[in-house]
């Protein structure tokens, strides 16, 4: 039974954040194929992004599992991989990183003849570092067992990494290195067990994709091979991004956008597809904006129109590419808060509003939310508002940090631009507290200087001094001079300050 689809719409209702029906598909699919080793593998991550999001006590999950642990360990007393297996992702749901439980699964996955699923829950084992060396030689026997050569010598040589000293690990790597050796039907002893290797296309191939930097030759033979794999079977979601990416990285965009828009033909309705689509239209256009602007520096008159042309059609896209983002995830906070910012650019200002008024109840876009609707409020003259926003946001950072003298600076420019006589006062107590930090921070040495300057000229004219007369002879009846105040002639202004 072909189950693509079923991953296609789990993977996309993973990029929603709609984690449970994502899960749920997986387990689906796992049903039906429970060696199916890329939806094993994504389950696993499906529910660690889940608990990142909804995290659930361990003691909870303990508790709540109790009964599919003693399944596990039932099944296990009997034998019973298959029961095990279902008590193991009963278990995980709730508590996706637990180590026994993922290393009881593994087991059973492997006991039951799973190799593909259980290397899958051994490999995720293997990613963390404190216990992993065990899971990843684990995967690195299940995958040799599958004449995998290249991933179990990749599993040891992660080991031998973290683990140098790890004599099983290096023989392994020794014994992988001579069976491809052996493989490759061209063995040489002057010449490398590496570039033996080599030999083989498919690992040409492999090495080519994984390469920061390729020849000519290295890059036509990985377009041709991922080209030919479309070609014989076109609903290859997997060749096709990697052939999309493949341009993309060489800048290639108008040729990425042409393998995505021919699977976009085969399904109209994948997110996905247009989702990447629509960032790579927005790295061509920045891509030309760049070469634009070169031209300008260099004196090309044209390269300046050009410049101010694709810049507008850049802005232009982004707004109508996130609109459909938004029209089509709604709740989609982050979304809602890329738009906001484009519209508030544009100087859209009213739907840029409405939509950080959305993402302001996203946790980790709130502050930012908070800033956005401050500089709309302020570009609509709603001052009182925006100094509402700015410091509510300045009330949710560290007061150390670099974010909240960005706010505050934010919240002194527009204090300044309010223009009353107190707000010119908070003003200057806001720029003297980043002076006080950060003398060379923007221009903050210039406006405090600036606004001390208007507010000494506008305060209040010093009272005028007496005018000296002749000292009157002394009346009767007055203290003895013993008892008179100190300084009875001096200045009357001398007790008068003006702070500054």
């Amino acid at each position: 039974m072909d189950v693509s689809k079923h991953l296609e719409k789990a993977n996309e209702a993973l990029r929603k954040k709609n984690f449970d029906y994502a899960i749920s598909l997986y387990h689906q699919v796992l049903q039906l194929k429970p060696d199916h080793g890329e939806a094993r593998r994504e389950l696993r991550q499906a529910l660690v992004r889940r608990a990142e999001y909804k995290q659930i006590p361990r003691l909870i999950a303990l508790l709540q599992g109790l009964h599919q642990r003693a399944g596990i360990l039932l099944g296990t007393v009997l034998k019973q991989p298959s029961q095990v297996i279902l008590a193991a992702e009963g278990y995980l749901r709730n508590d996706p990183r637990n180590r026994n439980v993922n290393h009881a699964l593994a087991s059973a996955l492997e006991r039951a003849g799973h190799r593909n699923s259980a290397v899958a829950v051994w490999e995720f084992l293997g990613e963390d570092e404190r216990i992993g060396d065990h899971a990843l030689k684990q995967a690195g026997a299940l995958y040799y067992s599958m004449a995998q050569l290249e991933r179990a010598l990749g599993c040891y040589e992660t080991v031998l990494k973290r683990s140098p000293r790890d004599s099983e690990a290096e023989k392994m790597r020794k014994n992988l290195a001579a069976e491809g050796v052996l493989s490759s039907g061209s063995y040489d002893p002057s010449r490398s067990s590496r570039e033996l290797i080599r030999d083989s296309g498919k690992q040409q191939v492999l090495e080519a994709s994984q390469k920061m930097v390729t020849t000519e030759d290295e890059r036509a033979l990985l377009r041709t091979s991922l080209e030919q794999a479309l070609e014989s079977n076109p609903a290859d979601r997997r060749a096709r991004r990697e052939l999309a990416e493949h341009h993309v990285k060489h800048r290639e965009y108008a040729q990425a956008i042409s393998v995505l828009e021919a699977g976009l033909a085969l399904d109209p309705g994948s997110y996905e597809l247009k989702e990447r689509i629509g960032d790579i239209r927005i790295l061509d256009l920045e891509q030309q904006i760049r070469e634009a602007r070169k031209h300008a520096e260099q004196g090309d008159p044209a390269a300046g129109t050009d410049l101010v042309d694709l810049a507008r059609e850049k802005q232009d896209f982004e707004i109508e590419e996130f609109t459909r983002r938004v029209k089509e995830h709604p709740t989609d906070l982050d979304l809602r808060f890329r738009l906001g910012r484009l519209l508030l650019a544009a100087g859209r200002i009213g739907a840029a509003i409405e939509n950080f008024q959305h993402s302001v109840k996203d946790p980790r876009r709130r502050v930012d939310s908070l800033i956005g609707l401050g500089q709309a409020f302020e570009r609509n003259d709603m001052l009182d508002l925006a100094q509402k926003q700015f410091e509510t946001a300045l009330e949710s950072v560290d007061g150390s940090s670099d974010r909240s003298v960005e706010i505050v600076y934010s919240l002194a420019v527009l204090l300044e631009k309010a223009g009353g006589p107190g707000d010119l006062e908070q003003a200057r107590a806001r720029f003297e507290s980043i002076y006080e930090k950060d003398i060379h921070y923007k221009d903050v040495a210039a406006r405090l200087e600036a606004l001390r300057s208007h507010l000494a000229q506008s305060r209040p004219a010093r009272p005028a001094e007496p005018a000296e007369s002749a000292e009157p002879a002394e009346p009767a009846g007055e203290l003895p001079k013993s008892e008179e105040v100190s300084d009875a002639g001096g200045d009357a202004s001398s007790t008068y300050e003006f702070k500054d």
